[in-house]
């Protein structure tokens, strides 16, 4: 028995229902932290949010034509931090103000359109940094088409803080996750040996050592988990694909569809996979409990 027998998918063998009962389960929460996973690598805590709603203005002089304001605005498009830059004329930037302040139409029938044009900017989410936004507003005050750069200082510093507050939390709220997954799956192992703890001590009694026992239960639990981490993750990546498609203003929350299948993402995924193999290997070993201590390991 020493030579032939194979301890790598032991706990299945001896204890089927039980091990498929607390996989299960595993795989259950690590959907749940695979989703949450994905959201917090995608949103970056709240910035992917925040920054879908902050829009740098640069106001246009009267005297700049469209074809040189939309040439402007393709290279500002071109600065690395800026995700999108548009140009809108004067006319447009009329509509946009009559539909956010409804009832001054007749303010233009009295001494025409007031306003003039702009061009519109929105940061990247993973480039929302004051230092960034910064070099945006540095670059464009310093031009001749622009006459004034509006970038909306007071509510960046509230927009900062509840950003590092969010961020903090999301991140905290994660690890938090993570450590109560571990303590489960450790539990779950512990009465699962509990359980094996006469059919270790025969095994014991023909040869094999304890250590032998615990490092192939690990080295079958880390394959175990990353199957199920690999289940989990791209289940979580179709819902989460599902759910944008189905409601499109969680892309300013999650991202546009196509991210959810970048290579990005499928590099974070597969670091997922690793950390969860990681997990479940840790916990077969600090969850293993021989019924004695053996002098042979």
């Amino acid at each position: 028995m020493k030579e032939n027998v194979s301890l790598f998918w032991i706990d299945w063998r001896l204890a089927r229902r039980m091990t498929v009962l607390q996989s299960s389960g595993r795989f259950a929460l690590l959907f749940v932290m695979a989703c949450a996973f994905l959201l917090l690598l995608l949103s970056l805590g709240a910035s992917r949010y925040i920054a879908s709603n902050y829009i740098i203005t640069a106001l246009l002089k009267e005297s700049v034509s469209d074809e040189e304001a939309i040439g402007l605005a393709r290279q500002i498009s071109a600065l690395s931090p800026v995700r999108h830059a548009e140009y809108l004329d004067s006319a447009a930037s009329w509509k946009e103000f009559i539909r956010a302040y409804p009832g001054v139409e007749s303010i233009s029938s009295i001494e025409g359109n007031p306003l003039p044009g702009y061009i519109e900017i929105r940061m990247r989410h993973d480039q929302f940094t004051q230092a960034n936004i910064r070099t945006v507003t540095s670059a464009l005050k310093p031009l001749e088409q622009v006459d004034k750069v509006l970038a909306g200082e007071e509510f960046l510093r509230e927009a900062f803080k509840v950003k590092r507050v969010l961020g903090a939390f999301f991140l905290g709220g994660f690890a938090l996750f993570v450590a109560l997954f571990f303590a489960i799956c450790r539990l779950q192992e512990r009465i699962r040996c509990a359980a094996l703890a006469g059919d270790f001590e025969f095994m014991r009694g023909r040869g094999v050592t304890q250590k032998r026992i615990a490092c192939s239960r690990a080295a079958g639990a880390a394959v175990l988990g990353g199957l199920l981490a690999v289940a989990a993750v791209c289940i979580a990546a179709l819902f989460l694909n599902l759910l944008v498609g189905k409601y499109p203003l969680l892309a300013n929350v999650v991202g546009p569809q196509e991210e959810l299948f970048s290579a990005l993402t499928t590099t974070a995924a597969g670091v997922f996979v690793l950390v969860a193999a990681v997990l479940f290997a840790g916990a077969s070993l600090l969850g293993w409990a021989p019924l004695r201590p053996a002098g042979d390991q």
